[in-house]
């Protein structure tokens, strides 16, 4: 995988998070619809969880995976103890303007008892842990493994359940995969084949594969597989989009902020998942421009130019 890919894979992972604000939170698809039609740029928050907040910033997740950039651009390596820092600095400044969800706060309470950051996760089985990986790719690895465990080293500093740390190694592995010159339904269909899952049942990915080919609209099939951030109702959802839309990510990341819920962690592995590609496809120009942090991104990428060389061995 070459640098950029890599930056490919951070700005759309970003975008997929930022496009989905508008209707983060939101669960009723007719209240998006009235309100928002086609999810084609971005939106104000629609819901009440986001205040302060405006087209074209983060949700919470975005927040927290852009600490994990900084974290990585200022070590230039991945440290647990560094990203818990720069994690918890960006959470209590006063100045911060983010929602702290569950994960958030028992992460913070934990800490603040002098939990060391290996040790400090909440329970929560929210996909959103498994979400902010893409920085890490960036990075040189000395190999495979070293990713695989950082990705879900990363996860459990705020995400103990273990599918939800299994699920970041899984589509990190996707990633590359698909970094590797894999098409996406191939990839995803060899990652989900793998012998060693012991908290990600195969159901899940089977369910994916039945909708996908349903027939059923993206948008009920999300509803019926369960849009909250839970991840037995994320990760098909996830998988849904990817077999529906393999080659079309503007197509996919619109469905995916349609469909409500908790929108914004999909997207983010969507965006990881379409940007690892080789050739990825085009995005809309001003999904770029209007990232409100898009200097601070390309700057932080920047201090991480040297050349990424990943290559799956599972």
């Amino acid at each position: 995988m070459n640098h950029n890919q890599a930056r490919n894979i951070v700005l759309y992972s970003f975008i997929g998070d930022a496009l989905s604000l508008g209707p983060h939170w939101i669960y009723r698809q007719s209240e998006i619809a009235r309100r928002v039609g086609d999810v084609r740029g971005y939106v104000d928050p629609l819901s009440n969880y986001h205040p302060g907040k405006k087209a074209g910033d983060f949700t919470h997740y975005g927040d927290q995976t852009l600490a994990l950039l900084r974290s990585v651009a200022t070590a230039k390596r991945f440290e647990i103890q560094a990203f818990a820092r720069v994690w918890r600095s960006f959470w209590e400044d006063p100045a911060t303007i983010s929602y702290q969800d569950g994960a958030t706060r028992a992460t913070l309470q934990n800490l603040e008892r002098g939990t060391l950051p290996q040790n400090s996760a909440s329970g929560s089985n929210d996909i959103a842990g498994a979400a902010r990986i893409a920085p890490l790719f960036l990075l040189q690895w000395e190999s495979t493994d070293a990713l695989l465990s950082a990705a879900r080293e990363q996860t459990s500093f705020t995400h103990g359940d273990e599918a939800v740390i299994e699920s970041a190694e899984f589509f990190a592995r996707l990633a590359l995969r698909v970094g590797d010159g894999e098409p996406v339904p191939e990839a995803l269909k060899s990652v989900a084949e793998m012998n060693h899952w012991q908290a990600i049942p195969q159901e899940w990915f089977e369910a994916a594969v039945r909708s996908s080919s349903s027939g059923k609209s993206t948008e009920n099939s999300a509803a019926e597989h369960g849009l909250s951030c839970h991840i037995p109702d994320a990760f098909p959802v996830v998988c849904d989009l990817l077999l529906r839309y393999p080659d079309d990510p503007v197509t996919a990341l619109t469905k995916n902020a349609q469909a409500g819920g908790d929108a914004a962690a999909r997207g983010m592995i969507l965006g990881l998942i379409y940007g690892a590609r080789s050739e990825a496809a085009a995005l809309p120009e001003e999904w770029f421009s209007g990232l409100t942090a898009r200097d601070e991104i390309e700057q932080l990428m920047t201090r991480l130019s040297s050349e990424t060389v990943l290559k799956d061995e599972g």
